[in-house]
C-alpha cells in the first residue's frame, strides 16, 4: 500500500461501511482511525490490538502482520465483534493472527515475534486490565512507533494516560474524540523486572522539593479528567430569568 493510499484509507472505509451497523461494544470513530493513520510510522508493518471490530478491519488493510488480542464473542449473535469484521469485505484476514481468548491470560503468556509500529489498548475497560496490557506491550514498541489508547475519560485510564503523558519514553501527539495517541521517543525503556518510581516524572513531579529526585521543569500536563469534565454552566441572572418569564407569558397570550 502507497502513502497516498494509507492516508485515504479511513476515509474510504468510511464511505463504504457508514451504514453498517456498529457491534455491540462500539468502534473508534472513523475521524479516528483517520488520525492513526496520519501518525503511523512510514512503511509500518506490525500492529496489534487489544478488542476488535473496526480497528481489526482498518489495520488488515493498512500492514501486512496485524495481531489483535480478543474474546470469541460470535455466540452472542448479531451483536459480535468478531462476526462485524469477518462480516466485512474489506477485511483482509490474510494480514491478520487472532489470539483467542480474555488479555488477562493471553498477553502474560505470548511471544512477541516483532516490534511494533502501532499498538492499540482497547480491551477490557476495568482497572487493573487497561494498565496490564501496558505492561505487556510497552516494551515492544519500536522509537517513533505510536501507542493508541482509546477510551480516556474512563477516570481509571485517564490516570494510567496521565503517567504515560509525563513519561520521557512517550510523546503526546494528540486526543481525537476519546482517544490517545502517544509516539514513543528515543528515550532508555523503563526496566520491567525492578521498581525505579522515582525514576518516573509523574513522581518526580509530585514529590517534595527537598527530594533529590524532585524534577522542578514546571511543566504544566493538563489531567485527563480536566480534559473531559464537564463545562459547568453559569447560572441565569435574575434579570434574564424575569425576561425569559415575560417572553413566554406573551407567547402564551398570543394563541
Amino acid at each position: 500500500m502507497t502513502d497516498s493510499d494509507a492516508i485515504s484509507f479511513a476515509r474510504e472505509m468510511e464511505r463504504l461501511e457508514r451504514h453498517k451497523e456498529l457491534h455491540a461494544a462500539g468502534g473508534l470513530h472513523y475521524d479516528v482511525l483517520a488520525a492513526i493513520e496520519a501518525q503511523m510510522p512510514e512503511n509500518s508493518e506490525n500492529t496489534a490490538e487489544t478488542g476488535c471490530g473496526r480497528s481489526t478491519i482498518f489495520f488488515s488493510n493498512l500492514v501486512s502482520n496485524h495481531t489483535y488480542f480478543c474474546l470469541d464473542d460470535r455466540p452472542s449473535g448479531e451483536g459480535s465483534s468478531v462476526k462485524y469484521y469477518e462480516d466485512s469485505d474489506l477485511f483482509q484476514r490474510k494480514n491478520t493472527n487472532w489470539i483467542v481468548g480474555p488479555t488477562q491470560e493471553t498477553l502474560p503468556v505470548h511471544e512477541h515475534a516483532c516490534q511494533y509500529d502501532c499498538v492499540l489498548i482497547d480491551g477490557p475497560h476495568g482497572y487493573p486490565f487497561p494498565d496490564l496490557e501496558y505492561f505487556y506491550f510497552y516494551t515492544h514498541i519500536k522509537e517513533g512507533g505510536i501507542l493508541v489508547i482509546d477510551d480516556v475519560q474512563i477516570a481509571s485510564i485517564g490516570r494510567m494516560a496521565d503517567v504515560i503523558q509525563e513519561d520521557a519514553m512517550w510523546q503526546l501527539e494528540e486526543v481525537v474524540k476519546t482517544t490517545a495517541i502517544f509516539r514513543r521517543t528515543g528515550a532508555k525503556t523503563f526496566w520491567n523486572r525492578g521498581d525505579g518510581w522515582w525514576q518516573q516524572g509523574y513522581n518526580q513531579r509530585r514529590t517534595h522539593r527537598s527530594k533529590p529526585f524532585f524534577l522542578g521543569d514546571e511543566k504544566v500536563f493538563q489531567s485527563f479528567s480536566d480534559r473531559f469534565r464537564p463545562v459547568a454552566k453559569k447560572p441565569e441572572s435574575k434579570k434574564r430569568k424575569k425576561s425569559k418569564w415575560r417572553f413566554l407569558k406573551k407567547l402564551v397570550g398570543r394563541k
